[in-house]
């Protein structure tokens, strides 16, 4: 293995489009209905409406991801760092800084992409309160929701590194403001603020890790 760094960023970059398909076929119900257990959040019964809330499945879920990405990408990692495979094109590891540069913005911007988006759209999933509030036609309210919300990821991962705070101010202020009249009911306040402040989160996170990587040497 030539060049380890780079290798161990192509096998996370490998990992995540795994993460990928797996959240792709979830979506078909054959293959949710093949796997025991609940995968997703459903309305609470009719019996208890408004069960205790708790963070811990969104805390079990996000735990349960970070060590299935350390020990997938350390093992194989682990495998083939005494190999003498070429698994970084020669063109990339013996390029000039530029070039390296490159590889490692796709790779980036790929992690950046599957992050906030499936991932994080799972994780918020978890962590918001079950609610029964369905239409029965037109858009579902869950789903506009969490498309705002990759949306509002987007913004935050694209104007945080020129605008700094002042970027997500205006993005969480733009969102807030749509939803102004609403805020006045708490349940919708606390599903509202929580959604946000966890949707906000992981963009900041996830663009300060990569900004920070972007910044090392290579």
């Amino acid at each position: 293995m030539k060049d380890p760094v780079l290798v161990l960023f192509w096998l996370w970059a490998a990992y995540l489009a795994g993460r990928l398909v797996v959240e792709a076929a979830l979506r078909f119900p054959r293959v949710r209905g093949a796997i025991p257990g609940r995968l997703s959040r459903t309305a609470a019964p009719a019996s208890h409406p408004h069960p205790r809330w708790t963070p811990l499945p969104a805390v079990l879920w996000l735990a349960g991801e970070a060590v299935a990405a350390a020990v997938v990408v350390g093992i194989l990692w682990l495998v083939l760092r005494d190999l003498s495979l070429d698994l970084v094109p020669g063109a990339v590891s013996a390029a000039p800084s530029d070039v390296r540069r490159v590889a490692l913005a796709a790779i980036l911007g790929w992690s950046l992409l599957v992050i906030n988006v499936p991932v994080a759209w799972r994780l918020i999933d978890r962590l918001l309160p079950a609610d029964s509030k369905k239409v029965s036609g037109g858009v579902d309210p869950e789903e506009m929701g969490a498309t705002i919300g990759v949306l509002e990821r987007g913004l935050v991962v694209a104007l945080l590194p020129g605008g700094g705070p002042a970027a997500v101010g205006f993005v969480v202020a733009a969102k807030t403001l749509a939803r102004f009249k609403e805020l006045n009911k708490r349940r919708f306040a606390e599903r509202y603020l929580l959604g946000t402040m966890a949707s906000v989160t992981v963009a900041l996170v996830s663009a300060l890790v990569a900004g920070w990587l972007w910044s090392q040497p290579l």
